[in-house]
């Protein structure tokens, strides 16, 4: 959960840039980026692993308060319509991330993605 939060702390940039540029540049990059993504799994999954050795058990709390933290004081200071504008995502990094997202949409990602791999790990008693 913390690697997402830390993806929206940094991506959150591009969204503000890309919402204020014309539709078909975000459209183009997220054409560009679906058609890498083979090598970005290879990235994600190897950036990870690494970061995992990083931000182990002992360092990962301290660094979930400081992101959500962060985040929280951007979002306040965000106006209706900056949240309300958006830009175009890669369809196929993410099965969250739709063809187009708002600011807004983009600051409920980390949750969203959270909640679905905990219901992938989830065991539930059967009869």
């Amino acid at each position: 959960m913390v690697f997402g939060y830390m993806v929206v702390q940094r991506l959150r940039i591009l969204v503000k840039v890309f919402s204020r540029l014309p539709d078909s540049i975000s459209r183009g990059f997220a054409r560009v980026l679906n058609a890498a993504t083979r090598p970005f799994d290879v990235i994600n999954y190897d950036g990870s692993c690494a970061a995992a050795l990083v931000y182990n058990r002992r360092r990962m709390g301290a660094k979930m308060d400081r992101v959500i933290a962060a985040l929280q004081r951007k979002l306040a200071r965000e106006s209706d319509g900056a949240l309300r504008r958006g830009m175009h995502f890669p369809t196929r990094w993410d099965p969250f991330f739709t063809d187009y997202m708002t600011l807004e949409d983009f600051y409920r990602y980390p949750g969203q993605h959270f909640d679905f791999h905990a219901h992938q790990l989830t065991v539930t008693a059967t009869d």
